[in-house]
């Protein structure tokens, strides 16, 4: 007997609302990369969502989509003067916010969570993210990971003289930090001339699969929840490499979610 998945998320619920809120702040996002000719394209479980489930994994609750660094630096430029007021365009460069992608938060909602608590930005709201990519190699991109990405985040979090633990690590970052901004130079130096067709996640933000160009690029078109969204040239390479066996439907105990406890404003 085939398994009613539709009971994680029935219309109604508080969990298809959440995903709906944020299906909203999808189409607003994509519409004005596809106006300003912005190759993007949905990844990771939103990608495995739309081909197994023609929409959102049913007890999922998150939204990523990628752009290659070039674009994304043209988007970034241009959302805060075109998204609608109810949106925001959260990005690394904020106080406290210690990821070293963006999101785009809807900005009449709260999400309460330790981290977000914890943070003294104003806009805690659902949210999409905006991953940035680059070609790399990825013995290089873990090197300089190790020193940028974690000291960017101990740096970003603060609070120094909360413990001997957190003095410890913001003051091992104030060394760290300049020597990873140093590697990304060196990196993207390098890469700029040997022109590698790894595709990775932006240094910095944390390991990523390894996929090729080849089967990247250019983007093709999958629907999702009924709409049509870009994608990988070959989603089927794309998720056999990140997920393997990707049809198959994980045991109950497999199914990871990290549910996001919401207030409505």
């Amino acid at each position: 007997m085939k398994e009613d998945l539709s009971l994680y998320n029935p219309e109604g619920s508080e969990l298809r609302n959440l995903q709906m809120r944020m299906l909203d702040i999808l189409i607003v996002v994509t519409d004005i990369c596809d106006k300003h000719n912005l190759p993007y394209w949905i990844s990771g479980g939103t990608l495995l969502g739309a081909i197994r489930h023609g929409g959102f994994i049913p007890w999922d609750d998150d939204i990523d989509i990628e752009l290659m660094r070039s674009d994304y630096k043209k988007l970034a430029k241009i959302l805060p003067k075109e998204l609608p007021s109810n949106l925001y365009f959260q990005t690394p460069k904020e106080n406290s916010y210690r990821m070293l992608f963006s999101k785009v938060r809807d900005r009449y909602s709260i999400i309460h969570s330790e981290e977000e608590d914890m943070a003294t930005y104003k806009e805690k709201g659902v949210y999409i993210d905006i991953f940035i990519e680059e070609r790399s190699y990825r013995w290089m991109k873990n090197i300089v990971d190790f020193f940028y990405g974690r000291a960017f985040r101990r740096l970003k979090r603060g609070r120094p003289f909360h413990s001997l633990k957190y003095l410890y690590e913001y003051s091992t970052s104030l060394l760290l930090y300049p020597i990873g901004i140093c590697l990304i130079w060196i990196a993207r130096g390098i890469c700029a001339i040997t022109k590698p067709n790894n595709i990775l996640h932006s240094y910095g933000i944390g390991n990523s699969t390894n996929h090729h160009s080849s089967y990247m690029f250019p983007v093709s078109k999958v629907s999702f929840e009924g709409r049509e969204f870009s994608a990988p040239k070959n989603p089927d390479i794309y998720l056999t490499k990140q997920y393997g066996d990707y049809m198959s439907i994980p045991p109950k105990d497999k199914r990871a979610t990290h549910f996001m406890n919401v207030e409505y404003i």
